[in-house]
Parts: structure tokens; C-alpha cells; sequence
């Protein structure tokens, strides 16, 4: 047996690199152990894991090489290439690709973003040769370009104090029927066929072990990535049903074994079947070794407790460390919650991948050459075929677009793995953004969803859920939820925002040179019209909303321009909101500055405060604060009927804004409407302000629900720690998720009249989950009760009832997490008369239930038939129904459409002559 020694000038590199350390007090560093659950250094400290995944490096995996569709193995791919440029040709593209992927630029950019070691995916075949093609059987060849890798990627990792862990993901044979991920070839006998693979195995990790037994900036040995394979035909390929698993850990024990004839110092990792999450059958590990770790892998599923539950149940019995040896592929919302899930219990982890073509997922992303993508056309529709030196031309090009200087540094994600993760979600400068100047759509601020931007889709649960969300619908540029496409506009960074939603936004930090009114273009395109934007300056408008026309396209763009937007100098937020869906966006152009002096005085918005019980009127410029006020100045209308003004000011903190308060605060389902009256209002220009007549007013009152009603649970007033899911249950919709303790979430409710009401919880748990809910009036908290549950599945849907006494008037309902973990969907307060009314006057009509299908009545008192048109409000503002109907002398009239949901509802009548308004409470 051909035994290959590191290579002196190897060893004398690493030994003046440890010398260095050691003279600069890292020696104390030493080998990482497990001390109980931990893995702790030399020193006895937690060191907890933070590892960037190389894969796509040593062995390439089809759909990280866009060849998933003809090409899914590497061992096809280098058939594929061979076929084209020869195996010469293919050697030579492999050589270059090993060469670019991973140099010592990479692993000081690793270390420097946070990092503090690295995950290396092996493939066998760069260590030694298949049992197919070794000269003499039972006999090993040894390859000297694995291990100079290992060796260059040691020293470079030693030279940054980062660990380096040896991952076998491609064993002799192949570990797993999921091919791809193992280079696996099925008309070859796998490692699970083959005694000749496993000791080929067991012989390459003792070779390995031997060779770096004593280098302590190796973390350890992760022996077998992902075995997924059915070692008891039970009916499940991957070996997810296996009950044993008796030749996976019979093979780890041999290879263990091994390994400690050579290697007493490092840390050996084991992985589950079923891609590292079946661990059944799994022997005491203290009695194969007290220096073990398990690794889980985790994709595509909830980040809550309950996700690695059972993960931290092994942990427990086994009393060794869990490590989430690999996870990724998702969204930055789905990095962030993850990482802090495990990094909380304890566990370390490591990113897939570190680097691939076109990605917006990983750190890096090596741009796809125009070259390999004509290859991949070739390949997978069976265009024209190209010549051999062309295709190697394509293949080498696209190789140097892996060197780190190439590639584009995908900051959205290390934000999210680092800061983010670490709590931190503000949002923070992605792009420096001057004014003047154009900011392009997609450059808006690195941050978390609700911080930085805010988008309905943020994340992949399909493996908890069973639906894939395209949490990026464009795939491009950045890995957030906001939909981001290319742009082929004429003025372009070459990527524009897309499929906007209504209540989206974005915010763009801008350093504005100077105190000005400025034009701003606004370059978008709409298929139709409807679409609406404003703008806000830290959180304060600046703009009136815009309704946008048509484009007459997708890809048709046009400039909307708005002139006199007034910026202040210095640095700010200025927040894109989307107040209806419908258009694409590519850029805002802010430009041609004027003095605010020259501009004429305007209102940009009228609106409600959070409370209800102030109306802000806001300029586009200050107000003359000498000019007085008087409350009858203004006249203000709350559902068409004059309301009283208790006070009315300047706005103190804001001199382009007037407050007036109201006597009687608003809710969220009131109609207000403002107007200016008698009084000339004077700018700090000595410009007047434009008199106005019954505006309406944006009412961002608090949604007070009005009990009896049903609450979706997903409508609070406030989350802490809460997150949204689909929801299976019937009605579908979504559900509140991930419930760890202390977590809540709040519900403002309204009371009629007090007693004792019913209420009934709608809950899904696969454990026992519990909490209290709590009512928070008159500034005094109480707790009402307490609720568990345990329903045997995450979306296996239960009934839960209790009681409440509830006071009157308005109150704040608090769920309150005693113990995840568990999901609500809904929860309702019920009453024992079935439809009560309050009107608000009756002089023509009234209204009655009559019979239990929430059908209504209306009577007329009118004198003659006369048409009226009925209109259906929920308690929020959203039309139910309308209907046309004719009333005769005191005759009524069953409507054909009635209210479908629970709850207070609002019925207008009106004809020419005629406006009345009824409240109904629907149960």
C-alpha cells in the first residue's frame, strides 16, 4: 500500500504557523473537545460553532451546477464534459475549478464576516482510487491532490484561528439512493453493497486521522455526510422508517475504532439515516467513545422549538453534543430565525453553500458566463452542439468566475447570519444613497422584514407545511422577502422590484446634501392601472398617495414625476410605501432642488394618530406658528356627522403639522372626513394654505373588535415572538406559530356591556403546549385563565373551551406563552342572544333578525315607495354587501345577501333624501 506523507514544506509551513501562535498566547486553544452537552476548548470554554459550508468545491451536486436536469451526479456531468471536450479537456476544467473555488482569499474573507470555522465536503476520489479501478484488491491508492487541498486549507484556516472540520460527503461506493449528494451511481455496488467500500472507508478516514492527529485548528471528523438509505425495506428509500439502523452505527463503531489507534485528540462526528435525522437504533455513544458529537441537517422547516425537539430529547439521553452539521438553501427571514433557534439550545452549525453559480443564497455568488450558459442550453434541450474548443473556452471562463475576486458578496445574507441572527434587525445602509441622485429600487436597506422592508412571503416551510413559497418570486439579486427581478430598463442596475402587494414597503437610508424642494421620478411599470404609492421621511409623510396609470405592460416603463418633495438636509429614512398593488418599480430619482421657499404651500396628507384621538394635518412645508388657531378653523365629520374639536395646535415636534384633537376618539371603522374652514393658514414663507372641503381623513385608529366576535389570530394589535404559517385547518388562512414562553401577542376588544363570556380557542400541538390569557384594562393587568393543549399534530386542529368575565369598555387581550410549543388559529367570544341592534337613529327604519341563518329584516316608516340603497360594512371599513332595493308604507324587505361573519357590522341606508346608519352585532 502506497502510503503519501504530508509533504515537508507542508508540515514547515504549519509548524511556523503554530509556533506563531503559540508565541502570540493561542496555544492554550488546543484540541476542541465535548464536555457533557458542550463543546468546550482547551480552556474549558463553550465554543459554539459557526462554520461556512464549502460545497459545490470537492464534489459537485447537479443543481448547484444548473445540470440538475440531465446531469444530477458529478460522475454524469464529467461524462457530459467528456463527450464534448475529452477527458484531457474535463481534467483540465475540474483542475481549474479546484484551484478557484477555495483559496486563502476565501477563508480570510470567511474569518473576517464572522465565521469561526469551516465545513469541508470530501470527495473519496480525490484521495484515493474507486475499488473498481485499484491495481491490486483490498489494496489502496493514495492521491496526493485531496490532501494537499486539506493541507493548504489547514494552514490557511490556522492562519485565521478557524476551525477546520473534514466532512465525507461523497464515500466509496455512495452513502445514499438520493444520488446527487454522493456522487452515487446505482449500477455500481454503493457503500452499503460493498465490504470493499466500507473498509476503502474506514481506511481513508484512519489515513486522515493519522496525518492530522495533531493539528489543533482541526475541529474534527465528520465521518459520513447524510446516509439516507433503507437498510430494512421499509418502504422508504432514504431510510427515514428504519427502526435499527444496525449497519450505519456498525460501521461508525469500526471506523471510530480505527480512527483512535492513530488519533486520540479530536472530536468525531456522527450522522443520522435519512439525511441526519433518523437516529433510531442509535447505541449509548459513551460507550463507543467519550469524545463524540451528533449532527443533525435541517431544511425547509418551522424554526421553532418544537422543530429540534427531538434532536434536544437525544441530546439529553445521550449527554453529548448536537451540532446542526448542515441547513440553508432558504431565505434570509429563515437564516436568522434559524440560527438563533439552535445557537439558543446551544448548538453550533454550518451553512450550505459557501459559494455557487448565480446565487442569491449563499455568501458569494460566481456569476454564470454567457458561454456556460449556452452549454446548458446544449445539454438540456439539444441545441446546436458546439465545437471542442469552444465548450472547453466556456468551461474554463466559467471556472475563473469562481475566483473570490469574481464573485459578488452576497452582504443581505451575512447580515442575516450575523447581525440579524444575533437580534439585531434594524435596518442599516445596504447601498450609499446621496440626494441628488437615482436610488434603485432594490437597493433598500439590509435588515429584517418589518425593520428594513416589509413583504408578505418571507420564508420556505414547505417541509412543515407542504406548500414551497417562493419567498423572492424573481430569484434575483437578493435573498429577502421583496420580489426582485431583472430589468432590461434603459437606465438600470439590471434588477427591478416586483409582484408588490398592498401594505408593502422599503426603506432607502439617504444622506441629502441640502434643505430643499426637490422633483422626484418615479420609473415603474403597470399592466393596468390601480397601483398607489406614497412616500414617508422617517416615518413622517412627504408625499400625497399616487395613483399611478397604466404602463401597458409589465416591461413598459414610464417616468411619473412629483414636483415639490421638501427633504431636509442630513441623513434619513425614506420609505417606498405601497397602498395599492400592481406595478413594478426600477428606481426613485430625486433631483433639480429649489428653495422651499419657491414652492406653493400644500396638505400631503390628512390622518388619524395611532390612538384615535388626534387628527394630524400635514403640509408639505412649516406652518407661520404666530398665526393663530381656533377650533373653528376646522370642521370634522365622523361617519358624515359633525364631531366636536377639543383642542387645536401646532404640532410641536413638527412644524409642518397641525394636531387636533378630538372629543370623541375615533375607531378604526369610522369615516372621518376634515375640513378647512373660515381660517387663511400661513406658510413660514407667508404663503397661504389651500382651503379644503370634506378630504378624507386615513384612519389609523386601533381595529377595537367588538365583542361577540371571532378572532383570527394572525390580526393582533401587537406580536412578541409570534410568527405567521399557513394553516390547514378548515376556512384554511394562516395561524400563529413558533410559541416559546414568554412570547405573546395582543388584541385590542371592545365590551358592550360586561358579564361573562364564552370563549373558544382554536389550537393545534404535537406536545403539550400552554398559555394564559390576559386582560389588560384600565391600565391594570389580570390573568382569565389558562388554556393547554396537546392535539398530536402541528396542524391536527382541537376545540378548546373556557370563560371570561370581561368590564366594559376597551380592554387589551394578551395570549401570554406559559410553555411551547403550540399553534392558534382563531379564538371566539360567544354570547347567548344571538343578533343584537344599536341605532343610531330611527326615524324611517329598523332593523331585526328573523331566524337563525343571520338573515335580516329591515321595516321602512316611510310614506310612500320610495328606492334606497342598503350598504354592509365590517367592523374594519370592508364592504360586505350592497344591495338596491324599494320600500312601500311600513312594509319590509328580507335582503338577499347577508353577513357571513361574526361580529359588530355596520348597515348604511341612503337614497337621495335620506342617510341613516345602524350598528348590528352578527353572531
Amino acid at each position: 500500500m502506497k502510503h503519501i506523507k504530508m509533504n515537508i514544506f507542508k508540515k514547515v509551513a504549519l509548524a511556523i504557523v503554530f509556533c506563531t501562535l503559540f508565541l502570540n498566547g493561542f496555544s492554550q486553544i488546543g484540541f476542541l473537545k465535548t464536555q457533557g452537552t458542550s463543546i468546550v476548548n482547551a480552556n474549558g470554554e463553550n465554543v459554539i460553532l459557526r462554520g461556512a459550508g464549502l460545497g459545490g468545491w470537492m464534489l459537485q451536486e447537479g443543481y448547484m451546477m444548473q445540470t440538475g436536469g440531465f446531469a444530477g451526479t458529478q460522475y454524469q456531468l464529467k461524462n457530459k464534459i467528456s463527450e464534448l471536450i475529452g477527458v484531457e479537456g474535463m481534467e483540465e476544467f475540474y483542475d481549474a475549478w479546484l484551484t478557484n473555488y477555495c483559496t486563502k482569499a476565501d477563508v480570510d474573507s470567511i474569518a473576517s464576516w464572522g465565521f469561526n470555522s469551516i465545513r469541508l465536503p470530501m470527495h473519496y476520489n480525490l484521495f484515493t482510487l474507486p475499488i473498481e479501478d485499484e491495481p491490486v484488491k483490498g489494496k489502496d491508492t493514495w492521491l496526493n491532490r485531496g490532501f494537499e487541498m486539506v493541507d493548504n486549507l489547514l494552514s490557511w484556516c490556522a492562519e485565521n484561528e478557524i476551525y477546520l472540520i473534514l466532512d465525507l460527503h461523497a464515500a466509496p461506493g455512495g452513502q445514499g439512493k438520493n444520488a446527487d449528494i454522493s456522487d452515487y451511481n446505482p449500477n455500481k455496488p454503493s457503500l452499503w453493497e460493498s465490504d470493499e467500500n466500507k473498509r476503502k472507508t474506514i481506511a481513508l478516514w484512519k489515513n486522515l486521522a493519522e496525518r492530522y492527529a495533531n493539528e489543533p485548528w482541526i475541529g474534527g471528523y465528520d465521518l459520513i455526510n447524510e446516509p439516507n438509505w433503507d437498510f430494512e425495506n421499509s418502504g422508504n428509500q432514504n431510510g427515514c422508517n428504519c427502526n435499527q439502523n444496525k449497519p450505519l452505527w456498525d460501521l461508525y463503531q469500526q471506523t471510530i475504532t480505527a480512527i483512535r489507534t492513530v488519533d486520540p485528540n479530536h472530536i468525531i462526528i456522527v450522522e443520522g439515516n435519512c439525511w441526519g435525522n433518523n437516529y433510531n437504533g442509535l447505541p449509548k455513544l459513551k460507550n463507543w467513545d467519550n469524545n463524540l458529537v451528533v449532527s443533525f441537517h435541517k431544511y425547509w422547516n418551522h424554526n421553532n422549538q418544537a422543530s429540534i425537539g427531538g434532536m434536544i430529547n437525544q441530546r439529553n439521553s445521550q449527554n453529548v453534543p448536537f451540532w446542526l452539521g448542515e441547513s440553508g438553501e432558504n431565505s434570509n427571514t429563515w437564516f436568522a430565525n434559524a440560527i438563533n433557534l439552535v445557537e439558543r439550545n446551544n448548538i453550533g452549525w454550518a451553512w450550505w453553500p459557501y459559494k455557487k453559480i448565480d446565487s442569491t443564497s449563499g455568501n458569494l455568488s460566481a456569476t454564470k458566463t454567457q458561454g456556460y450558459q449556452k452549454l446548458l442550453n446544449y445539454w438540456g434541450s439539444g441545441g446546436t452542439k458546439p465545437s471542442e474548443v469552444q465548450a472547453k473556452q466556456w468551461l474554463l471562463e466559467q471556472a475563473e468566475m469562481l475566483k473570490i475576486e469574481n464573485c459578488t458578496i452576497n452582504y443581505d445574507v451575512n447580515d442575516a447570519m450575523f447581525r440579524q441572527a444575533q437580534g439585531d434587525k434594524k435596518a442599516l445602509p445596504f447601498k450609499n444613497h446621496t440626494v441628488p441622485g437615482t436610488i434603485f429600487a432594490s437597493d433598500y436597506d439590509l435588515g429584517a422584514n418589518g425593520f428594513a422592508y416589509y413583504d408578505t412571503d418571507t420564508a420556505d416551510y414547505h417541509v412543515s407545511t407542504d406548500e414551497y413559497i417562493a419567498w423572492n418570486q424573481g430569484y434575483a439579486y437578493r435573498n429577502d422577502g421583496v420580489d426582485i427581478e431583472n430589468c432590461k430598463d434603459e437606465t438600470t442596475n439590471g434588477y427591478n422590484v416586483g409582484w408588490t402587494e398592498k401594505g408593502e414597503w422599503m426603506i432607502y437610508t439617504i444622506n441629502v446634501d441640502s434643505t430643499a424642494s426637490y422633483t422626484f421620478d418615479f420609473r415603474y411599470a403597470a399592466n393596468g392601472a390601480g397601483g398607489k404609492f406614497h412616500l414617508q421621511c422617517n416615518e413622517f409623510p412627504v408625499s400625497k398617495v399616487h395613483s399611478l396609470p397604466s404602463t401597458g405592460g409589465w416591461a413598459n416603463w414610464n417616468t411619473y414625476t412629483i414636483d415639490q418633495l421638501v427633504l431636509e438636509k442630513g441623513t434619513h429614512q425614506l420609505k417606498l410605501f405601497i397602498d395599492n398593488a400592481g406595478f413594478n418599480i426600477n428606481y426613485l430619482k430625486l433631483h433639480s432642488p429649489v428653495s422651499k421657499s419657491q414652492i406653493n404651500p400644500e396638505f400631503i396628507n390628512l390622518r388619524t394618530d395611532k390612538t384615535g384621538n388626534f387628527i394630524q394635518v400635514i403640509g408639505n412645508i412649516g406652518f407661520d406658528q404666530t398665526n393663530q388657531l381656533s377650533v373653528s378653523d376646522f370642521e370634522v365629520k365622523v361617519n358624515n356627522v359633525n364631531s366636536e374639536i377639543k383642542t387645536l395646535n401646532y404640532d410641536s415636534n413638527n412644524e409642518n403639522a397641525i394636531l387636533i384633537e378630538l372629543s370623541n376618539e375615533v375607531i378604526n371603522a369610522d369615516k372621518v372626513n376634515l375640513s378647512l374652514i373660515n381660517k387663511q393658514l400661513l406658510s413660514v414663507y407667508g404663503n397661504y394654505f389651500p382651503h379644503f372641503t370634506d378630504s378624507p381623513v386615513q384612519n389609523n385608529a386601533p381595529v377595537w373588535v367588538v365583542l361577540p366576535a371571532k378572532i383570527e389570530a394572525e390580526n393582533f394589535t401587537f406580536n412578541n415572538g409570534f410568527e405567521i404559517e399557513v394553516c390547514t385547518d378548515k376556512g384554511e388562512g394562516h395561524n400563529l406559530s413558533y410559541a416559546a414562553p414568554k412570547k405573546y401577542a395582543d388584541y385590542q376588544i371592545y365590551v358592550n356591556e360586561a358579564g361573562n363570556y364564552p370563549i373558544q380557542y382554536r389550537l393545534a400541538s404535537q406536545n403539550s403546549g400552554s398559555f394564559e390569557t390576559q386582560l389588560i384594562h384600565n391600565n391594570e393587568q389580570t390573568t382569565l385563565h389558562s388554556v393547554s393543549a396537546s392535539t398530536g399534530g402541528w396542524q391536527s386542529w382541537q376545540t378548546i373551551s373556557r370563560n371570561a368575565s370581561l368590564p366594559e369598555g376597551k380592554s387589551t387581550l394578551r395570549i401570554f406563552v406559559l410553555q411551547g410549543e403550540f399553534n392558534l388559529n382563531w379564538f371566539q367570544f360567544d354570547q347567548k342572544t344571538a343578533i343584537s341592534n344599536t341605532l343610531l337613529s330611527k326615524e324611517n327604519f329598523s332593523i331585526s333578525q328573523i331566524n337563525n341563518n343571520k338573515e335580516l329584516l329591515i321595516i321602512s316608516r316611510g310614506k310612500q315607495q320610495e328606492s334606497y340603497q342598503i350598504k354592509c360594512f365590517d367592523i374594519i371599513g370592508n364592504q360586505v354587501f350592497i344591495e338596491n332595493i324599494d320600500f312601500n308604507f311600513q312594509t319590509s324587505v328580507k335582503l338577499k345577501n347577508t353577513p357571513k361573519n361574526q361580529g359588530l357590522h355596520i348597515i348604511v341606508i341612503t337614497n337621495n333624501n335620506i342617510s341613516e346608519i345602524h350598528k348590528i352585532q352578527v353572531f
